[in-house]
C-alpha cells in the first residue's frame, strides 16, 4: 500500500478532511450535488444527531502523499440488534479512489472495530441510521440525486464486491412526469374506492404539520414493521425528521387518507432542495443562506420527491390498499405539486415490497435508480 496512510478520526481537523473527502472525487461528475457542509457536520454529531442516543460509531480516513483518498464509516446501533440480526454492525460514509487497495484497508478498519464490539457481519452502505441515506447507487448516474437521496461513482460497486461483500437487497427510485395522467383502469379504481369504502383524502394546513407529522410516523410504524430492514425510530429522531422536514414543507404537502375516520394511509412530498444547493459549494457562509432563502421563496423546483408514502398493514395486499396509494398519488399530482414541477421521484420502494411495486409500475412510473446495500462476514 504505497504511500497510504490510514487513520481514525480524531478532532475537528480529522473531520473536516473526513467531511470534504467528496468535493475532491467528484469534482468532474456533473451529477454530484455538493451536501451542506454544516448538514453533514450536524449529522456526524453526537451532541446533534439523536441517533447516537442508541448507536456508536467511528470514521476512518485514508490518505495518499498526504491528501484524502478516501473515507469509510463503521456503526453498531443497538436497535438494529433488538430488532433486527443480533450481531449485524454497519458500514457508511464510503467514499473512494478507484484503487482496491485503498478500499480493502478502509474496510479492514472497520471491520477490525466492529469485530471488537462483537458483530459477526457487516451491512451498508447506511449513512447513519437505516432510516437516513441507505444503499449505493449502482444504477441510474445520469440524473442528480433528489433531496436526502445518495449519489455515488459507477466504480464503488466494484470495489465493494471485490473487498467481498454480496448483495444483500436492493432499493428503487421510480419517477413520472407530472403531466402524465393515470389511465381509465387506475381511475375506475379509485373511484371505486372512494364511493365504496369511504374514503377521504385531506391536507394537513402547515400550522399543523408538526402534530400530523408526529401521526404520520406513527402510521410508518404500522406500515412498515414487517420490511426488510425495519427499525423504529425513536421519539427523538421522529422529533428531528419533522425539525429537518419543516424547513422545506411549506413548498411541499402532507395528505392523509381516512377510511371510515380512521387514518388510513399518508403522503409526503417535498421539492427537490437539491436544486436550490447545487452551486453553493456546501457553504451557507458569506452570502449561501442569502441565496438559498430567494430561492425557497421566489424560485420554483422542477423535481419533487415522495420520501415517505405507507398504508396501514390491515389495509395492505388488498384492492383498498392499493387504490388508496394510488388515490393519494394522484390528489398529489393534480392538486399540491409546486409550481414548476416537471418530474416526481418516489423513493425508495424495497424490491421485495412487490404490492408497492406494483402500485408503482401500474401507476405509469420508470425504475429510474437502483440503489443497492451489500453485506459480509467479519
Amino acid at each position: 500500500m504505497t504511500n497510504l496512510i490510514l487513520k481514525q478520526v480524531d478532532g475537528a481537523r480529522d473531520l473536516k478532511r473526513f467531511i470534504r473527502v467528496p468535493w475532491t472525487l467528484y469534482r468532474d461528475d456533473p451529477a454530484w450535488v455538493p451536501p451542506l457542509l454544516q448538514q453533514v457536520k450536524e449529522r456526524l454529531s453526537p451532541r446533534r444527531n439523536p441517533y447516537f442516543e442508541h448507536a456508536e460509531a467511528a470514521f476512518f480516513i485514508a490518505e495518499r502523499d498526504g491528501q484524502p483518498v478516501g473515507r469509510v464509516s463503521a456503526q453498531v446501533c443497538q436497535l438494529v440488534q433488538q430488532y433486527q440480526q443480533a450481531g449485524t454492525g454497519h458500514f457508511g460514509m464510503f467514499e473512494c479512489e478507484d484503487r482496491q487497495e485503498t478500499a480493502d484497508a478502509l474496510f479492514e478498519a472497520g471491520a477490525e472495530w466492529l469485530r471488537k464490539r462483537n458483530m459477526q457481519r457487516v451491512m451498508g452502505p447506511i449513512d447513519l441510521s437505516i432510516n437516513d441515506e441507505i444503499g449505493m447507487l449502482v444504477e441510474g448516474f445520469e440524473r442528480s440525486p433528489c433531496v436526502m437521496m445518495g449519489h455515488h461513482l459507477p466504480y464503488y460497486q466494484k470495489l465493494v464486491e471485490q473487498a467481498g461483500f454480496s448483495k444483500e437487497i436492493d432499493l428503487f427510485a421510480y419517477s413520472k412526469p407530472v403531466g402524465e395522467a393515470f389511465s381509465d383502469r387506475i381511475e375506475r379504481l379509485i373511484k371505486w374506492a372512494s364511493s365504496n369504502m369511504n374514503m377521504r383524502i385531506r391536507a394537513v394546513p402547515g400550522k399543523d404539520h408538526d402534530r400530523e407529522l408526529r401521526k404520520v410516523l406513527d402510521l410508518f410504524r404500522d406500515a412498515w414493521c414487517d420490511n426488510w430492514g425495519y427499525v423504529p425510530p425513536t421519539d427523538a429522531e421522529v422529533d428531528h425528521l419533522i425539525k429537518q422536514m419543516r424547513q422545506v414543507l411549506d413548498r411541499g404537502a402532507v395528505l392523509l387518507c381516512d377510511i371510515d375516520d380512521e387514518l388510513a394511509g399518508f403522503i409526503v412530498l417535498l421539492p427537490d432542495v437539491n436544486e436550490y444547493i447545487r452551486d453553493l459549494n456546501g457553504r451557507l457562509l458569506p452570502f449561501g443562506w442569502l441565496r438559498l432563502l430567494k430561492r425557497f421563496r421566489f424560485s420554483n423546483c422542477q423535481t419533487v420527491r415522495v420520501p415517505l408514502m405507507g398504508v396501514r398493514k390491515k389495509f395492505q395486499r388488498k384492492r383498498v390498499g392499493a387504490a388508496m396509494a394510488l388515490a393519494l398519488i394522484e390528489t398529489v399530482r393534480q392538486e399540491h405539486l409546486p409550481p414548476g414541477a416537471k418530474l416526481c421521484e418516489m423513493s425508495w420502494i424495497l424490491e421485495t415490497n412487490l404490492p408497492m411495486r406494483g402500485i408503482m409500475e401500474s401507476a405509469g412510473c420508470n425504475r429510474e435508480k437502483v440503489y443497492r446495500v451489500f453485506s459480509r462476514d467479519l
